[in-house]
């Protein structure tokens, strides 16, 4: 588990280390600034010309720290001070006194003289206004040049809780980030103006992280091989859970078939599918490892006697995937949820039918996972979608908390919470994810993880991460403009393949 911190967070963090525990701000800053020092040595000899763009923050400082130390190892290197924010941190004050006094080269206006590598040191993780004015206006001529260019901690401009451009923002191509990687960066246009990303220790002690605790952790591939569920060798299909799937409508026969080949790949014993009778022949076809229950649409007591059928023999459903929005969709959705008490897993279509019947998630004796992307989000609270993307994490766990349920928030970083103020922020997966059925693999893969035993929550956290890898492999295999959801499911394989070698197969 690795934390992701917001700049508030970071913040606090700081101050307790230097203020209780003792560790003077000049050593954070001048390790900071070793940290970008070294990157600019290792890939760029002396014969580079560098500019280093300040304010009069800590982040300026690291910024002449790091012009200091590429000066004394020989590099040519101009400090531009941009000067417009009167009150200057001590650390600023500081570390500016000491370029002054080794004639470091501050220079009244960006020109391009051919710099090689431009280093932003303009503002940190506390920026939370619209850049303007003389700092807009160096952005701007920093991004035009044709340099390398590197951001200290964040690139300016950034909102480092949302990801949010604030009017104006640098465009990274490396950002040197220092002991945590910082939310700002890794969603929104934090994502791609931070280009990559590299997370530098600075000697924070991991105490002092652990008493802040930021609200937001993520998981890393040890993470899936430590919480993977195991298999017993004593051991039959029951033992792994019985997984129903309502989902199907006529003509979209894809979306159950998707949820349930991937509830198997992840593991599970059995599966079946409800849907109507229209999909029988192509799910007999392309998964004939599934067993079927399906009904007439137009026959209501065909409808309740499928369900029943299902609720009865499952551990866990699924329910939604390309359900549709008719009157007996809204049916089977209701059934399911006044009838079952073990775990649903609500998507897609179950999800719009709830956003008009929301007291049905109160009223359930069932364990929820719910998983809408923003929008479904948007009608589930009556949100709009900006307010969604901006306050993703508050309105997950609050809409947790108030129906008892696990949300898992899909977007291109997803948010997994529950009622605890912590919670998930993934970090795996790519934009050819962005495919029909995508949503439907993974309710398969949480299906198949809660059928295995696991808790909701963590099986959700664990899901969603591994949803993710399944989409690197499909990307690295089909491309990421070429990518379905087929290659998602079928990519589950090759990342369990990771965790098990064939000599421990009995």
């Amino acid at each position: 588990m690795k934390y992701v911190a917001s700049g508030d967070e970071m913040a606090r963090i700081d101050d307790y280390t230097i203020n209780t525990i003792g560790i003077p701000q000049m050593v954070l800053m001048e390790r900071a600034a070793l940290k970008v020092f070294e990157f600019v040595k290792e890939r760029f000899d002396r014969k580079k010309k560098v500019l280093v763009v300040v304010e009069s923050g800590n982040n300026g400082g690291d910024g002449i720290a790091v012009a200091r130390m590429l000066h004394e190892d020989g590099y040519k290197v101009d400090i531009y001070w941009i000067n417009e924010i009167e009150k200057q941190s001590e650390g600023f004050k500081q570390q500016y006194s000491i370029a002054k006094k080794l004639n470091l080269n501050f220079i009244d206006e960006i020109i391009d003289y051919g710099y090689d590598v431009v280093i932003d040191g303009i503002f940190g993780v506390g920026l939370n206004r619209s850049v303007h004015g003389r700092h807009a206006e160096a952005i701007h001529i920093m991004n035009d040049l044709d340099a390398y260019k590197i951001a200290i901690d964040i690139p300016s401009g950034i909102d480092s809780y949302t990801g949010f451009i604030l009017d104006t923002a640098f465009k990274a191509d490396t950002t040197i980030t220092f002991e945590l990687m910082k939310l700002g960066m890794i969603t929104g246009a934090g994502f791609e103006l931070s280009g990559n990303v590299i997370v530098a220790p600075i000697g924070i002690p991991a105490h002092v992280i652990d008493r802040i605790s930021p609200r937001l952790y993520t998981y890393d591939e040890k993470d899936v091989e430590e919480k993977l569920p195991t298999r017993k060798v004593d051991s039959h299909k029951g033992s792994y859970g019985k997984i129903g799937v309502i989902a199907g409508s006529k003509n979209m026969a894809g979306a159950c078939m998707f949820a349930a080949e991937a509830a198997y790949r992840m593991g599970c014993g059995l599966v079946k599918v409800c849907t109507t009778e229209e999909n029988r022949e192509i799910l007999q076809q392309r998964l004939p490892e599934a067993m079927l229950k399906t009904y007439d649409t137009n026959d209501m007591s065909s409808v309740d006697e499928a369900v029943d059928d299902i609720l009865g023999w499952s551990d866990v459903i699924v329910i939604g995937p390309g359900l549709g929005m008719s009157d007996y969709a809204k049916r089977i959705v209701k059934r399911t949820f006044d009838n079952f008490d073990k775990t649903i897993i609500a998507d897609a279509d179950a999800l719009n039918i709830l956003s008009e019947n929301r007291e049905w998630l109160k009223n359930t004796d069932a364990d929820i996972i719910i998983t809408p992307h923003i929008k479904e989000m948007s009608r589930l609270t009556d949100k709009k979608t900006g307010e969604i993307k901006e306050r993703k994490y508050d309105i997950a766990r609050d809409f947790a908390q108030e129906y008892n349920t696990v949300v898992v928030l899909k977007d291109s970083r997803t948010i997994v919470a529950d009622s605890d103020v912590h919670a998930y922020v993934n970090m795996t997966g790519n934009n050819g994810m962005a495919t029909g059925g995508s949503g439907d693999v993974l309710s398969g893969i949480l299906a198949g993880l809660v059928g295995q035993g696991m808790d909701i929550y963590e099986a959700a956290k664990l899901g969603v991460c591994m949803h993710g890898l399944a989409g690197k492999y499909a990307a690295v295999e089909k491309g990421r403009y070429s990518m379905i959801a087929t290659d998602i499911v079928r990519s589950i394989t090759k990342v369990l393949e990771g965790y098990e070698s064939y000599e421990s197969i009995e």
